[in-house]
């Protein structure tokens, strides 16, 4: 009877443990897991898609006539109606531009940290001087099935300045599922120092080891930003070997235009959108420099890719 309650007791203790465990999902069950969900999801009927991204750096509202918000917002409305890409990347986006943007703006949905705080942006009218690297997207194409956040510094996993830099940098990503297709891939957006020379160089070290790290199966990448940094320029070398520019690979290209244009004249090409993948080919590079009814839409153009994505 004695070595009956010992051992009833070791069961026990057994069980315990087990149940402790089962916090931490084994990558065996996740993985059953994912493929019972996935069987709710109707069957994807397509062998590729076009894939559009959007980069474009907002420009921040300074309120002055023909710069601020209230001058230009309708006119970022026009264009992205028109264009209604299906993934954008925004830069220097605050909280009540971004609350334009939802209210009157195509149907999409967003993720992104303030640099600062860490925290979503609020849905507010009211000025609110943080910045987010905003990522927006097309429900109806797009599921995002992961996202994450990591600063541009030496302490990467926490909202802080690196290097030289006049501001705190971030970086906002998601990995994305298209559902015709089944396809996925992941989409980085930041926004490079406009005056640190170091932390570019740096940044761009930490966004090629980050990007390497997180994207464990090798799927297709696309990096987006206001890089600060013409398309030559030495920070690019940690990308250059694996990534490819959508300007240069794009058989139709508006390879020559200018994207920065500080509420004046086309100055410099800063913008720029990256990609890497088999099976992913660029087809389109546009700069948007036309007319959507206001004189300026911010200190930089949109710019627009078209990749094609197949089995």
């Amino acid at each position: 009877m004695k070595r009956l309650r010992i051992w009833l007791y070791a069961i026990s203790a057994l069980l315990i443990c087990s149940c402790a465990a089962c916090g931490k999902q084994n990558p065996e069950s996740a993985a059953k897991q994912e493929e019972k969900q996935d069987e709710t999801k109707p069957a994807p009927t397509q062998t590729e898609f076009t894939l559009s991204i959007m980069s474009f750096n907002i420009a921040v509202d300074n309120r002055q006539e023909d710069k601020g918000w209230d001058w230009r917002r309708d006119a970022v409305v026009k264009m992205l109606k028109q264009e209604r890409p299906l993934v954008i990347g925004l830069q220097e986006a605050q909280a009540h531009e971004i609350t334009y943007l939802v209210k009157h703006g195509p149907s999409y949905v967003r993720y992104g940290l303030g640099r600062d705080t860490g925290k979503a942006p609020k849905l507010q009218d009211d000025y609110d001087s943080e910045e987010t690297m905003l990522i927006m997207w097309d429900p109806a194409a797009l599921d995002a099935t992961e996202k994450g956040t990591f600063w541009l510094s030496e302490t990467p996993d926490k909202p802080g300045k690196g290097w030289d830099a006049d501001y705190n940098r971030n970086v906002n990503w998601v990995r994305f599922y298209h559902k015709g297709t089944g396809l996925s891939f992941y989409y980085f957006n930041t926004h490079l120092d406009n005056k640190g020379s170091v932390a570019r160089t740096e940044s761009m070290k930490l966004i090629a080891e980050r990007i390497k790290s997180i994207n464990k199966e090798n799927l297709p990448v696309f990096l987006s930003a206001d890089f600060n940094a013409k398309p030559n320029n030495a920070i690019f070398a940690p990308i250059r070997d694996w990534m490819k520019s959508a300007r240069n690979e794009a058989p139709e290209s508006e390879s020559v235009k200018n994207t920065f244009n500080g509420y004046n004249a086309p100055k410099s090409q800063i913008d720029h959108i990256f990609f890497c993948g088999d099976k992913v080919s660029a087809q389109t590079f546009r700069v948007l420099d036309g007319d959507y009814g206001a004189t300026w839409i911010s200190d930089h153009y949109p710019i627009v890719a078209t990749f094609n994505y197949k089995k």
